[in-house]
């Protein structure tokens, strides 16, 4: 169990209804720490690409590397003629 004040719960089951359809306090709590999760994980990716441009340059080349090994995915239901 979580203590909160009566506002911040109101303000959860606010955005629950309004901005994720109706979900749970449970639920909007967990994807409202997960947005929050992205955004700092982007600020930090923002952070080395400005203070280590060269570092920087070399996660793009490695990463593009990845990026071709990965092969296509077929559709095996996809009809051959």
């Amino acid at each position: 169990m979580m203590r909160v004040s009566p506002e911040t719960r109101e303000q959860v089951l606010r955005v629950a209804a309004e901005d994720f359809g109706g979900v749970s306090a449970d639920e909007a709590v967990k994807r409202l720490l997960e947005e929050h999760w992205r955004v700092k994980a982007v600020a930090a990716m923002d952070h080395y690409r400005a203070t280590d441009p060269e570092g920087w340059a070399e996660y793009l080349v490695e990463t593009e590397e990845w990026h071709s090994v990965d092969a296509p995915v077929g559709d095996p239901w996809a009809d051959e003629a």
